[in-house]
């Protein structure tokens, strides 16, 4: 592969994964994120590597081996929590030593397209040329390939975070309990959501709403953990994350094009290293891979 043939778009963990893989690879990466890395979906996820309710089996094998992905970084052991922000400014300190450039606040304005192939991507009025380009945006996925004329449906789905003061002992590990779901934060407090509280949070229209959902949050906790009783709510986010329309990952070569990949998936944090790890591989040295199969965009495609 010749040097400086990689445009990555889109930092979160599974974009700031495939930069490291492609560049520790050999490639010269050039990666843009129109923000702060990790800042956008990553650092409002909560943030569980697991491999629960991950059906077919082909899916869950997928997330499993994420999990194992992740203890290759030698970071983490099983069933986990993951502090994104941090890994992803790890990983990304790791590409620059490998010689990726990283570029934040550069928002991509246009894609430019011909026949079957991206030639470059136009940042800040000019054009960057690209033998090959990943797009990893999470849920602005499906807005992004439709500037390409390729439809791909990915939703968005919104989902409520409520962070507390640090209890009076400190949690171990990822809980789900009836009613509420809580983990470690990185403050010291704790990091709570409930899957019933996300859609009344998509369709609050003041922050007092937000504050009361949050404080119901609060209340569940109590119920399930001594501990917590007293912490109070210090901050609290509504983070949306992406969703393909059957619920499982998509990742591949964008139909239509011959140099242009995708990466789009409900389980970034957990699928993060293995993604990135395969898909920079398919781009640098044309492997193709067996675990990838059921996942491809042109499953989509064919039913269209």
């Amino acid at each position: 592969m010749r040097p400086n043939d990689l445009t990555v778009v889109g930092l979160g963990i599974v974009g700031a994964c495939a930069t490291w893989a492609a560049a520790r690879a050999g490639a010269r990466v050039v990666a843009f994120d129109a923000g702060i890395a990790g800042e956008g979906t990553s650092g409002t996820s909560f943030a569980w590597l697991n491999a629960v309710r991950k059906e077919p089996e082909a899916y869950h094998r997928l997330n499993a081996d994420g999990m194992a992905a992740h203890r290759e970084l030698a970071f983490y052991a099983a069933d986990a929590w993951l502090d994104a922000p941090r890994l992803i400014r790890t990983l990304l300190s790791a590409a620059s030593r490998h010689g990726a450039e990283i570029r934040e606040r550069a928002r991509i304005e246009a894609l430019r397209a011909r026949g079957p192939r991206l030639e470059g991507v136009v940042v800040d009025g000019r054009e960057v040329s690209a033998d090959a380009v990943l797009i990893c945006v999470g849920p602005a996925t499906e807005a992004y390939l439709a500037t390409l004329g390729v439809r791909m449906p990915v939703g968005r789905v919104p989902g409520l975070l409520a962070v507390t003061s640090p209890p009076a002992q400190p949690l171990q590990r990822v809980v789900h309990a009836p009613g509420v779901h809580l983990r470690p934060d990185v403050s010291g407090g704790l990091l709570l959501g409930a899957d019933d509280v996300d859609a009344p949070a998509a369709q609050a229209d003041s922050p007092t709403t937000l504050d009361a959902l949050a404080a119901n949050l609060l209340e569940r906790v109590s119920r399930v953990m001594p501990a917590a009783r007293g912490v109070k709510v210090v901050d609290r986010r509504v983070g949306v994350r992406p969703m393909p329309a059957d619920r499982h990952t998509i990742a591949g070569r964008v139909p239509g094009f011959d140099n242009a990949w995708m990466i789009a998936t409900h389980s970034g944090v957990t699928l993060g290293p293995l993604l990135g790890r395969l898909i920079a591989e398919e781009i640098v040295d044309g492997a193709s891979h067996a675990a990838l199969a059921p996942f491809r965009p042109e499953r989509f495609a064919t039913a269209s």
